[in-house]
């Protein structure tokens, strides 16, 4: 009688276990393809993050010239001299080829 009745708890905690795995899978099944879509996106919005940062960054950074043009005025010549080729009134220019 006892043997009976270790087996049919022995079961029952067999049925229980097979139950809770079932369950188990069938939310992976249905939650895994979200998290792995969560994870995904988490980590997009990480490298998003990044690219804030360095964007802040470059838009202090040119605040920054900004501010020095504004003040410099010799900038401005040095700008002109070296990009555009501009030279005083009283300056002779002498171009070098290699």
């Amino acid at each position: 009688m006892a043997e009976k009745l270790l087996s049919t708890k022995r079961a029952k905690f067999i049925k229980l276990l097979l139950l809770g795995v079932v369950i188990f899978i069938l939310a992976m099944i249905v939650y895994f393809p979200d998290y792995s879509k969560l994870k995904k996106l988490r980590k997009e919005n990480q490298k998003l993050i990044g690219k804030i940062d360095s964007l802040k960054k470059e838009i202090v950074n040119y605040q920054i010239k900004n501010k020095k043009l504004k003040e410099d005025s010799f900038i401005y010549e040095k700008i002109a001299r070296e990009k555009l080729g501009v030279a005083r009134e009283d300056e002779i220019v002498v171009d070098i080829e290699e």
